[in-house]
């Protein structure tokens, strides 16, 4: 089977999506298949990584008001950005030009930058995975002002009502968790005119590292963030409830971002300590030398990847209801906090610091949940939805 994922983006350091991406086509091509991912923009270390996994990566280059690394882009380019995905959904799939094949799957991961019209390409069966909520908003998290709107602006209406036009031409739409196709439809996605359906995300399972055994004579608690540097991922509130809890523990905090500042001069009070971004074996080094993972994001997520990654390394995780999902179950594989408020994120913390016993407990309790993060499960039921989405297109040529 030829397998194109498109992902408008393909530039390191990877993000959750685009690391994904990657691991789905690298096990999709040890199992045999031709796969390679399009992209408009990339750079040679991620192709070659990309190349050593058995995945092509294609560049079909596109004009877009702001380079995909630059978040800072002023309002008028934001705008021209969403614009041209919409005015995308009005034309032809120009973007990609290959004559239809019954074999071939094309599955939308990002379609922001290079148009919507992706989406109902018809050059083979066309899946899409709503990794985030850019169907129904452009925030992508669907956050404003710091809360979950029950309905959004006349604007995002009109916008989603567009992409809607190319998206309900794809054969199959994928969302990862029950919560984000109810958001999704929540917000305004109809839930009839494409085949939806959920499809849990996997993650292999990282290598098993030193620092693990390290951890098992720790006496001092060390908690841990990984991820984003961003105000949705909860930057503020962990700061605040870090000062509040007042325990004798260490907050190691890696990732880059906007609020890198922020993180920079709490670590020069001596408060926490700043690692910067990491590489995948760092990360699993941090994972497993934490006592727990702390994931207070602030907006409902699709899949949590770090989430993921600390289970499979048995590491208990505390996070907000948003964060949460249905990994984190609480008192079981770790702990959420009742709200999204810096008290209730330091109750949790104390508690954890505490009480060796529920330390324990915890651990096994990720250990045990792991399971249902197997990868490779996790890709058989990705080909099972490729082998339906092929038989649409078949039945509609």
């Amino acid at each position: 089977m030829r397998i194109t994922h498109v992902q408008s983006s393909f530039v390191a350091p990877l993000g959750g999506a685009e690391s994904y991406v990657l691991a789905l086509a690298s096990e999709q091509a040890r199992r045999g298949d031709e796969v390679e991912i399009l992209t408009a923009w990339t750079d040679p270390d991620t192709v070659e990584r990309a190349r050593r996994a058995g995945v092509a990566v294609r560049v079909r280059a596109t004009y877009r008001p702001y380079r995909p690394d630059q978040h800072g882009a002023g309002t008028a380019a934001k705008v021209a950005f969403h614009a041209l995905d919409v005015l995308g959904t009005l034309g032809p799939a120009t973007w990609m030009p290959e004559e239809a094949r019954s074999d071939a799957v094309v599955h939308v991961h990002r379609f922001q930058g290079v148009g919507a019209q992706v989406l109902r390409a018809r050059h083979g069966a066309v899946v899409h995975t709503a990794h985030d909520y850019c169907l129904v908003d452009t925030t992508s998290t669907s956050i404003r002002d710091g809360h979950e709107p029950a309905r959004l602006g006349d604007v995002q209406r009109l916008r989603a009502r567009a992409i809607w036009l190319a998206a309900r031409r794809a054969s199959i739409l994928v969302f990862p968790s029950e919560r984000a196709l109810a958001r999704h439809h929540a917000l305004g996605m109809p839930a009839e005119g494409v085949e939806q359906r959920v499809v849990p995300h996997g993650w292999p399972a990282p290598a098993v590292s030193p620092a693990r055994i390290e951890n098992e004579g720790r006496t001092r608690p060390r908690f841990v963030f990984l991820g984003k540097l961003q105000a949705t991922k909860g930057i503020d509130l962990l700061l605040r409830a870090w000062r509040q809890a007042d325990i004798d523990a260490e907050l190691v905090v890696a990732g880059d971002g906007p609020e890198r500042p922020t993180i920079e001069r709490a670590a020069a009070t001596g408060r926490i300590t700043y690692v910067g971004w990491v590489d995948a074996q760092q990360k699993a080094d941090l994972i497993a030398s934490a006592t727990a993972l702390v994931f207070p994001s602030l907006w409902p997520e699709t899949f949590g990847l770090v989430i993921a990654e600390s289970l499979l390394m048995r590491c208990p995780v505390i996070a907000t209801p948003q964060a949460a999902g249905a990994f984190v179950r609480d008192g079981e594989n770790g702990l959420v906090t009742t709200d999204a408020t810096p008290e209730s994120l330091a109750r949790a913390l104390r508690r954890l610091a505490h009480d060796a016993t529920l330390r324990e407990g915890l651990a096994r309790g990720a250990a045990a949940s792991a399971a249902a993060l197997d990868f490779g499960r996790h890709v058989d039921r990705v080909q099972a939805v490729y082998a339906d989405a092929r038989g649409m297109f078949a039945r509609a040529r």
